[in-house]
């Protein structure tokens, strides 16, 4: 993959405020800018990050999580759907019981910066109802076949998708998120067209 030129990077950010994707774009989270930064760079970081802390029995990644949500939504919000975790490809999966533990208001201003260059960049809307509606029956989804049995009230869930998940992997997840992209990418609201 060709490293992505960035001209705007006159002074050097650093190396504490700043994250290096896997095509070697700098994201300087001080002042974040997505301008240029690859789809596949944000696609192989979901790919390899692990949903549940790892809890599952299998791996099984936000990309994957991504593609189903994109699936769980009505067509018009698909693209919303695939994006709706993006920031995580620099923040890693927090499972909501840490967010909540931290300080979700906290968590949510520090992210917002970060998550408004997202959605210009790769032209998405976030915080969307249908597309949070989505995931949780995702989530009620990985509970049911990913997770072991646990002592736990899970009352706030909606019923899980009655199809059941076969974890993919991080590579095969990758090329399904990429290949939903390719997919989705004419609904992308970013200025200039799709992404």
């Amino acid at each position: 993959m060709p490293r992505p030129r960035q001209l705007d990077l006159l002074d050097r950010p650093s190396g504490r405020t700043a994250i290096i994707t896997a095509s070697g774009f700098v994201l300087d989270l001080a002042a974040p800018d997505a301008d240029g930064l690859p789809v596949e760079d944000i696609a192989r970081a979901l790919a390899y990050q692990p949903r549940w802390c790892g809890a599952t029995r299998q791996f099984y990644s936000v990309a994957e999580h991504s593609v189903l949500v994109s699936h769980l939504v009505p067509d018009d919000f698909a693209y919303h759907g695939l994006w709706h975790d993006c920031v995580e490809a620099i923040s890693g999966d927090w499972p909501s019981p840490l967010k909540v533990h931290l300080g979700r208001d906290m968590l949510r201003r520090k992210l917002a910066p970060l998550e408004a260059a997202f959605e210009r960049r790769f032209g998405f809307r976030g915080h969307l109802i249908e597309v949070k509606k989505a995931d949780l029956v995702a989530m009620a989804t990985e509970l049911r076949d990913l997770l072991p049995p646990a002592w736990m009230d899970w009352g706030h869930l909606p019923p899980p998708h009655p199809e059941p998940i076969r974890p993919i992997g991080p590579d095969a997840a990758f090329a399904l998120f990429m290949q939903r992209h390719a997919a989705l990418r004419h609904q992308a609201e970013a200025p200039g067209g799709p992404v």
